[in-house]
């Protein structure tokens, strides 16, 4: 009996000696082993995670794209492609790292689809002179290459048809504030900004000074702030900390938009597994989860707690966009229309404007006849200036140059003669 209690226990160790080493291989490092412990999971089945995301991440992407008509991030990719995935492998986890940092990357670069995919940003570019603010991601880059253009438009200056403002005065009522990024572009591709006149903040993790700051200044000129948020208990962390504050902020009552137990009941939920010891029903309760919600976020499992939770990227794109359309609808949100002074002064404006158009329009057939025969060395000239003035571009040399050779009494008949 003894030596058969040996012989099983010696094949168990062989069997599982593998298992161990990718297992503790894959915690030390989430990437590249996780692939090979993914492999081994999917043995059972002879087929690897690699190949069924692969086989489903077209239909994936239709499903979180509404087929391509939405951008949508990888994330959302992967919460519609995840379930095909345990089902095939058999398995009851999956690491959503690995799907968007490797498998989607690997299929994108392979396939080259051509999808509307956006990613987390890294940060921004700002560009010299213009000062526009461009986002580092793969919708933003994409947006602003395509916007490129060496040409330089000869036709009529373009009398901008909306008035410059600066900050929400006579300009937008409401902020939607979520509590992570890659959803500026989809909200961004909906309009959701200009249909409702609305300004979108996002940021990572809990909100830091800034964020909080920003918000009070927002609260002082009677904005609303509607906070989007997981169903988790991150997601209630950060909903508190804008309405309570920071160490060096204070706090504001902002408008929790969601997720709440009655916006996640057609969505999937994932198993979470809480690291603390105490019993994360206590700080539910401080942020003021319901007793229905804290018995869906948190259970007892024989002294670890665990429990259930809900991302917004289980939200297809087409989903969110009509949730939120929803949501500001039951909250009365408005487009802006300022007072009857400031619409007058607008309307003068306008009437302004248009006018000097159409008479830019008339003089722009004067000018066209300018003689240009002093401007044979005009390259040599625009180098020579940027070389005086090395902080000087081309255009503004161009200028410059113009108005040296503009005689301001020297005034231009209608038929182009001095």
């Amino acid at each position: 009996m003894n030596e058969l209690k040996a012989a099983i226990a010696s094949a168990i160790k062989s069997v599982s000696k593998d298992w161990k080493q990718a297992k503790r291989s894959a915690d030390r490092n989430d990437r590249v082993p996780y692939a090979r412990l993914a492999r081994m999971r999917c043995s059972s089945s002879r087929v690897t995670i690699k190949e069924v995301a692969f086989r489903v991440m077209e239909d994936a992407y239709n499903k979180a794209s509404s087929n391509g008509r939405y951008y949508a991030n990888a994330r959302q990719i992967m919460y519609a492609a995840r379930p095909a995935i345990l089902e095939e492998c058999d398995a009851s986890e999956f690491k959503d790292v690995y799907f968007t940092q490797t498998l989607l990357k690997d299929y994108l670069e392979k396939y080259n689809p051509g999808w509307k995919v956006v990613w987390d940003a890294r940060g921004h570019l700002i560009e010299p002179y213009t000062r526009r603010k461009v986002s580092l991601g793969g919708a933003g880059v994409k947006e602003y290459t395509g916007e490129w253009n060496s040409e330089i438009d000869d036709g009529v200056p373009e009398i901008e048809s909306r008035i410059d403002t600066h900050g929400p005065g006579n300009r937008y009522a409401n902020a939607l504030f979520i509590e992570k990024e890659g959803f500026t572009e989809i909200l961004m591709d909906a309009k959701i900004g200009q249909r409702f006149d609305m300004a979108i903040m996002s940021t990572k993790g809990i909100p830091v000074d800034a964020a909080c700051d920003l918000i009070t200044a927002m609260d002082r000129q009677g904005l609303r702030v509607f906070v989007l948020h997981d169903f988790d208990l991150s997601g209630f962390k950060i909903l508190r900390t804008l309405r309570t504050g920071t160490r060096l902020s204070s706090g504001t009552n902002v408008i929790d938009l969601g997720l709440r137990l009655n916006d996640v009941k057609d969505l999937p939920s994932e198993p979470v597994e809480y690291s603390q010891g105490i019993n994360p029903r206590y700080y539910l309760r401080k942020c003021g989860a319901t007793k229905e919600e804290m018995d869906f976020l948190v259970e007892d499992g024989n002294r670890r707690w665990m429990g259930q939770r809900v991302e917004i990227n289980a939200m297809t794109s087409e989903q969110l966009i009509t949730w939120l359309e929803m949501k500001f609808a039951e909250h009365g949100v408005k487009k802006v229309v300022p007072t009857k002074e400031v619409l007058t002064a607008a309307y003068k404006r306008a009437v302004f404007s248009q006018r000097l158009g159409a008479e830019i329009k008339r003089l722009k057939e004067v000018v066209g006849k300018v003689e240009t025969t002093d401007l044979d060395d005009i390259n040599a000239k625009v180098v020579e200036m940027i070389e005086e003035d090395p902080e000087l571009s081309w255009d503004d040399a161009i200028w410059k140059l113009a108005g040296e050779n503009t005689d301001d009494d020297d005034e231009v008949s209608d038929d182009g003669t001095h």
